[in-house]
């Protein structure tokens, strides 16, 4: 319970202190890596209300909290008012903050606010000061639990019970009286900025290196970043999209791994565009760093294929649900080749949402080969250097071919591009899939878990693992064992979008022996709080359609000699 990555921060300054009585969506990652997001569980029927209860390790005034929080905690979680803890500490670490957790018998959510975001939206200035929101994020009560802690004092029992008694109001609809008090903590440090924030100095720079790429002309981005009047026009969204993950779309876990693609806004990066947001989008001097920024969408992310393969065009009606096309083709050469690279070119992405390419020996699809994918968010596959995917001379090429209506008829011809070898690489890239089919969502099931194993047979290199599901995905992680027992994470996507299919490089390759095994879990979200449910009401089994839903992921390797 409680909530994903960050929080919008559009109407009051990025100060600590200067808090509005109300506070937009936000979402944040817990401590144990579990994604929560606030309008999640506060439009749920049962929920009354929210409390936030700022954490700090090793603040004597926190630890001593604990157990009446857990107390509280557990009476009126029942009743519908839900508790979670908050660390805006930038010294503390998620692993840290477990330990913590651990050693104090911390029986709820403590949210790790990276960039302090909404810390500064709640006007945080100390640790062990508690928060109650009501359903509609106003905030009721803010101060102490009680009356029992002070600086250096200490009664031995509470007199006043500040939060109780609010808790107890907000349920019976009554006025919250007092609805502030002071809460003795330990200083919260926030980032000082010496000086305005402004675009040019600031903002730019940062836009120019994380966003523009897609925000350009022709880009996937639906407007473009091209100077500082259309950047401060959007400034708002800006802010929301960045403060609540859905821009940049990258959904790893940071803590988890490191990745050759992150395309992630760094905390501070993201602490600066809402800062600056908050400030009131200031333009500053000098010359606009992104009008003259020449960005070029290239046709092909790769480079120019050796060769292009082109689809027969599509027909795509204006409505309707479509199902999954396939199209096979002959191989185009008379050889046996090596696949360096593949790039799948959308000729119309506003319909195309993904593409899976396979090769078979002709006519027999028994044993099928991986050759890439595309999806929202892909460039291109490059494989590691050295390494290819061989193409037999007389197999096939299989296209599964998934569209999605726009409201109007299209057309659709893409394009598969090639980059080969012509003599054999000294190792061949290989892709495995894992699939689980049996299962069986009920209908209205918010947190519905499987798991799935990949047992590794040859000493292998790990480079990139795709996770996939659909509407009702929730999160997906991988985890590897090997044979003495060691296991490590891989990869964790704790907020899985369905709407953007990355596939995850590894930025060092991992060396699993002999003998290792993959763990593959996952969730799915099969209630009317996910917002993206197509219909909650109805169980839910394997299917290829986007309402049916898929535990589904591939894994990019090469076998060690």
């Amino acid at each position: 319970m409680c909530f994903r990555y960050s929080l919008l921060l559009l109407v009051f300054s990025f100060l600590p202190g200067l808090a509005a009585d109300r506070i937009e969506n936000f979402a944040l990652i817990d401590h144990e890596g579990k994604s929560h997001e606030a309008d999640y569980y506060l439009k749920l029927p049962e929920v009354k209300g929210l409390v936030i209860f700022i954490q700090g390790n090793g603040c004597p005034l926190v630890r001593k909290r604990v157990p009446e929080l857990n107390r509280l905690s557990g009476i009126y979680q029942k009743r519908g008012v839900l508790f979670c803890m908050l660390n805006a500490n930038r010294q503390d670490e998620r692993e840290e903050i477990r330990k913590e957790a651990d050693a104090f018998g911390i029986k709820m959510p403590i949210l790790k606010d990276e960039a302090q975001v909404v810390a500064a939206a709640l006007g945080v200035e100390r640790t062990a000061e508690v928060f109650l929101l009501n359903r509609q994020r106003r905030i009721v009560y803010r101060g102490a639990i009680d009356d029992r802690l002070g600086y250096e004092s200490e009664k031995p029992a509470a007199e006043r019970h500040f939060l109780k008694d609010a808790i107890e109001s907000l349920l019976a609809g009554r006025a919250i009286e007092p609805d502030k008090t002071d809460a003795p903590g330990c200083k919260v440090t926030f980032p000082k900025f010496a000086a305005p924030l402004t675009y040019t100095k600031d903002i730019a720079p940062i836009l120019a290196e994380r966003c523009v790429t897609c925000h350009t002309k022709g880009g996937l981005g639906p407007f473009a970043m091209s100077n500082y009047r259309k950047v401060s026009g959007w400034s708002d969204m800006i802010a929301e999209v960045v403060m609540t993950r859905r821009m940049p779309p990258w959904h790893a876990d940071p803590e988890v791994g490191e990745f050759a693609n992150d395309c992630g806004l760094s905390p501070e990066e993201a602490r600066l565009l809402v800062a600056w947001v908050a400030e009131g989008s200031l333009r500053g001097e000098g010359e606009d760093p992104l009008e003259n920024l020449k960005v070029e969408v290239p046709d092909w992310h790769l480079g120019q294929p050796d060769h292009i393969i082109e689809l027969p065009e599509q027909k795509v009606p204006a409505e309707g649900v479509i199902d999954y096309r396939y199209v096979t083709l002959d191989n185009p050469f008379d050889h046996d080749v090596w696949l360096t690279a593949c790039e799948v070119n959308p000729g119309n992405s506003r319909v195309l949402h993904h593409v899976i390419v396979t090769s078979h020996a002709n006519g027999d699809r028994r044993n099928t080969q991986w050759i890439t994918g595309y999806a929202p968010g892909t460039q291109g596959q490059k494989y590691p250097a050295g390494s290819s995917v061989h193409l037999k001379k007389g197999h096939q090429l299989r296209f599964q071919l998934h569209y999605t209506v726009s409201g109007r008829p299209e057309t659709d011809r893409t394009q598969l591009g090639l980059h080969v070898s012509k003599i054999p690489t000294a190792k061949i890239f290989r892709t495995a899939v894992v699939m689980h089919r049996r299962f069986e969502i009920p209908a209205g099931d918010r947190d519905y878990r499987q798991e799935k194993t990949l047992p590794i047979r040859k000493d292998v290199t790990l480079y990139a693992i795709n996770p996939h599901m659909h509407f009702r995905g929730k999160f997906m992680n991988f985890e590897a064992e090997s044979p003495d027992g060691r296991k490590e994470m891989l990869l964790s996507v704790p907020d899985y979008n369905f709407n953007w299919q990355r596939t995850y490089l590894l930025k060092n390759p991992v060396k699993l022996p002999a003998g290792s095994t993959i763990r593959i879990r996952n969730a799915w979200d099969n209630s009317a709080a996910n917002r993206h449910n197509p219909d909650p009401t109805k169980a839910v089994r394997w299917g290829e359609q986007s309402f049916d839903e898929m535990f589904f992921a591939t894994l990019g390797y090469i076998e060690n000699e």
